[in-house]
């Protein structure tokens, strides 16, 4: 897995980098961290929220074994 300060988990919580999934958790997940960022955010937001995705995966990491291979290309 991705270490957690790699910029892909940032791109994820801005929705520069599309994630197809059927885990509608995730789809959940990101959805939220998405919108909160559709408008300007207090600095260290991003790193927090960067953080608390990469922990969603680490925590779900067998049940979302198909999407941390995508990311991780």
């Amino acid at each position: 897995m991705l270490d957690k300060n790699h910029r892909k988990w940032k791109e994820l919580a801005t929705g520069k980098l599309a994630l197809a999934t059927d885990n509608f958790g995730l789809q959940m997940f990101l959805t939220r961290s998405i919108s909160r960022f559709s408008k300007p955010q207090p600095p260290g937001e991003l790193e927090k929220t960067a953080e608390e995705i990469h922990g969603f995966f680490v925590k779900y990491e067998r049940l979302l074994a198909r999407e941390i291979a995508i990311i991780s290309k």
